[in-house]
């Protein structure tokens, strides 16, 4: 443990004493670290060995040692028993008080096969809820184990696992001065070295299955039969169950490994049929992940295809409710163009006759209303009528100049928004000179659709501004009634579609219509009101051609 010399001083006695009592044999003490004595035990180059109850218990599953005695300490008059430990040592001026503490830190230790150097020390570690492996560095030194206390002595290391007493023994020695160091997890136990773990049975005497049974009676007899005055008493050998259980939590007992070495060994057996079992299942696996991959491209395509083909019956049914509305709205007009005529008719022919009879007759003013309104109706038929028509080709009629002012007061009055609609207040900001060229009537169509929107969303003020840059005329009609969402945003344009509990869904998509008639468009978005309150802006967006406006 502390090196090949210290090891030939620590059991030079036990080496004379077999000498002396068997001298017809020559007995022979041999250091070797752990790897060296299970390499040793193979080739059959030592008879007998002195090893800790772990590596006994290693060994012992290959080679069927025997095993004839376990040592007994007289160190602090104890007798029997468990004398072999871990402590877990940290500078007396370290800041690590806990277990917890070592996280990230680099703990020190033998070899990862040393019972009182490491397993000890690994198993309390894990009980106080650490991961050795993952929590902290580990750095195993090998033998001697002095290194490992010279290494923390430095600060190259920040704890150290040392089997029990190393510490005391190195420190009588005049290597150490073990005042420097303190225990970790220190136990409680009436033995004269500090510890950190419970103690187990210590050192096991064994010999090898080759050698003679008479020789190996004769060497079990002079350890049992020692005199009192020996430096080593021996005791008959104490039972490995605390051993063997500790070896199991840590996962280091033979038979764990034994498991994984029997199924190695069964696939090195059977190597050409997991070999042909593997390839098919690496054949099945990609075969999966490709039928896998194609299920999914199809599965993409039928959705797009299903996508596409719900928009084209989409598509289909609003051709076919526009067309059925298109037939349905020149029906109406040409309907309704002769009682609309017949009533101008009337009309002017008693403006006629009571002009003729008094110029200034009460019935007068009434009667030019009426032929008023009757050809205002007749504009907004017309227009109809070349809606529809647009949607065959046809060309559109004559335009008239229309002051966009002018028009907005015109049909607020005509809708009698202020009767209506008494909370509703319109703002104006246009220009009295600012003109449109544009069919009949369009405008009015267009401004009262959108602000019968407006009042009946909810909407307490009404903002109309309007100008001219160098590509159009720009009208913006902005309400306070809360917006709408996006997906109702998205579809504001759509024929049938509205939130109205008695709407149509027509209003907005025949502004579109006649808008697109003029070269012009129409938009709609979210936008805060001059209030700061939420709300929808319009935007009427008539294109300038050669100075005026162009109507395809």
């Amino acid at each position: 443990m502390r090196g090949e010399a210290n090891t030939r001083q620590q059991w030079q006695a036990l080496e004379q004493m077999l000498n002396q009592t068997i001298p017809e044999e020559r007995f022979h003490i041999q250091p070797l670290d752990l790897r060296q004595m299970g390499e040793a035990v193979n080739q059959r180059s030592v008879q007998f060995l002195v090893t800790n109850p772990a590596q006994f218990v290693q060994l012992n599953s290959h080679y069927h040692l025997r095993w004839l005695a376990s040592l007994r300490s007289r160190r602090g008059g104890m007798e029997g028993g468990n004398l072999i430990g871990s402590a877990i040592l940290v500078r007396r001026d370290s800041d690590i008080v806990s277990p917890q503490a070592l996280i990230g830190k680099t703990v020190g230790a033998i070899d990862t096969q040393a019972f009182g150097g490491y397993l000890l020390g690994y198993k309390v570690l894990n009980d106080a809820g650490l991961r050795p492996e993952h929590d902290f560095q580990l750095r195993f030194t090998g033998f001697p184990a002095d290194a490992l206390l010279y290494l923390l002595r430095e600060r190259a290391i920040q704890a150290a696992i040392v089997p029990v007493c190393l510490l005391e023994n190195m420190d009588e020695e005049g290597l150490i001065n073990k005042a420097e160091f303190r225990p970790l997890l220190a136990q409680t136990q009436p033995f004269p070295c500090v510890t950190s773990t419970a103690l187990y049975p210590n050192w096991s005497f064994a010999a090898l299955p080759e050698v003679d049974n008479v020789l190996v009676d004769r060497v079990a007899r002079a350890l049992l039969n020692a005199p009192e005055t020996a430096e080593y008493q021996w005791s008959a050998p104490a039972s490995t169950n605390q051993v063997e259980a500790l070896l199991r939590d840590v996962n280091q007992h033979p038979e764990q490994r034994r498991l994984w070495l029997d199924i190695k060994s069964w696939l090195i057996q059977h190597q050409l049929v997991m070999s042909i079992l593997a390839m098919g299942l690496a054949v099945l696996t990609v075969n999966y992940v490709w039928v896998m991959l194609l299920v999914r491209r199809r599965g993409k395509q039928l959705e797009t295809a299903s996508a596409q083909l719900h928009q084209q019956e989409q598509a289909l049914t609003t051709a076919r409710q526009m067309s059925v509305l298109g037939e349905m709205a020149s029906g109406f007009a040409h309907e309704l163009n002769q009682p609309l005529a017949a009533i101008r008719h009337y009309a002017q022919g008693g403006l006629i006759r009571l002009r003729n009879a008094d110029a200034h007759h009460s019935l007068i003013p009434a009667l030019e209303h009426i032929d008023a309104q009757a050809q205002r109706g007749g504009d907004t038929l017309n227009n109809l009528r070349m809606w529809v028509t647009q949607s065959q080709g046809a060309a559109a009629g004559d335009w008239q100049s229309v002051a966009v002012a002018t028009a907005a007061q015109h049909v607020w009055h005509l809708l009698r928004m202020e009767q209506q609609y008494p909370q509703v207040r319109l703002w104006l900001d246009i220009e009295n000179d600012l003109t449109l060229r544009l069919p009949p009537v369009l405008l009015d169509q267009v401004l009262a659709n959108l602000m019968l929107n407006a009042a009946q969303a909810g909407a307490q003020d009404l903002w109309l501004c309007g100008w001219r840059d160098e590509a159009a005329v720009v009208l913006e009609l902005q309400d306070n009634a809360g917006g709408m969402s996006d997906n109702a945003l998205s579809q504001a344009f759509t024929p049938f579609t509205t939130s109205k509990a008695t709407g149509m869904g027509l209003g907005l998509a025949i502004c579109q219509r006649l808008m697109r008639q003029c070269g012009s468009e129409i938009t709609l978005e979210n936008r805060p009101s001059p209030k700061n309150t939420r709300g929808i802006c319009v935007t009427l967006r008539f294109m300038i051609v050669d100075g005026g406006n162009k109507c395809q």
